[in-house]
């Protein structure tokens, strides 16, 4: 879901298999806390900060993990780009038709959890 956001917290059990396309790795599947997440993304800097058997917070939206928090150090990723994106599709769908550009406010909404976690 374009909405979808959630802090999952828990010890981290598996990173499953996965493809990598460019500095972006797709996981098959990430286990945390009981949970199991398929198909998620997640870019190399934040999957160097988690290793398993670790407790962790991970922040997972739509499909993509922006932010990592493990020993009390937070890891995050991508604020800038999202807001880079929500300029792009206010500009772009804003000329066409003016309610159009408020779907840049998915990125502002993602960006502003990414400064928050």
């Amino acid at each position: 879901m374009i909405w979808s956001q959630a802090i999952v917290k828990g010890v981290l059990t598996r990173i499953g298999d996965g493809v990598w396309s460019g500095d972006t790795f797709k996981a098959s599947v990430i286990e945390i806390g009981g949970q199991s997440t398929q198909g998620v993304r997640v870019a190399k800097c934040l999957l160097d900060c988690m290793e398993t058997g670790k407790e962790m917070e991970l922040l997972v939206c739509s499909a993509h993990i922006y932010g990592v928090r493990v020993n009390g150090k937070t890891c995050k990723e991508g604020a800038i780009r999202q807001l880079g994106w929500a300029l792009l599709v206010a500009v772009a769908l804003g000329w066409i038709f003016i309610p159009l550009a408020a779907a840049s406010f998915i990125f502002i909404r993602r960006s502003f959890a990414i400064y928050s976690f």
